[in-house]
């Protein structure tokens, strides 16, 4: 009985092993720091925004390529996430990790732009803006709908 569990596990362990090495994924991991400042009361305040991305995309092969030895891959859409993290050394109620995800095509971009109450993140024309002791503010309803965002303070 003993070396029939053994050999059962060892079965499933091969199995699921080459069932795992046999997809076709492509995972980007970056990480940039910057430096901006608001102002409140009349004081200049220095905060970091550090933004940490992931994006997950499946590679596709153009069928053309079929058999050949070096194929060009299809653009398909990547699934991004972003956790930015807002640090700021003189008060600690303006420290907070945002999360964004959403579905990034081949051609548009991510912008980080500094505002006079806190930043702004600009992807494919749709924004949404932090807003410091306030929180997520969004210009365009409808980009709500392309933003999955969650907010939560540092401990």
């Amino acid at each position: 009985m003993k070396t029939i569990k053994i050999l059962i596990t060892f079965v499933l362990t091969i199995t699921l092993t080459g069932a795992m090495a046999q997809e076709n994924k492509q995972v980007l991991k970056t990480k940039v720091t910057k430096t901006y400042n608001f102002k409140k009361d009349g004081k200049t305040i220095p905060y970091r925004v550090t933004v940490y991305k992931t994006a997950k995309s499946k590679v596709m092969l153009q069928e053309s390529d079929k058999e050949k030895l070096n194929q060009s891959r299809k653009t398909v859409p990547q699934q991004v996430t972003k956790l930015i993290y807002v640090d700021n050394d003189l008060y600690s109620d303006y420290d907070k990790y945002i999360v964004l995800r959403y579905t990034q095509d081949a051609n548009d971009s991510f912008e980080l732009k500094p505002t006079e109450r806190g930043f702004k993140v600009i992807v494919d024309k749709k924004n949404v803006e932090y807003i410091f002791g306030e929180g997520l503010y969004f210009v365009n309803n409808a980009d709500r709908d392309f933003f999955f965002v969650d907010e939560f303070d540092t401990i």
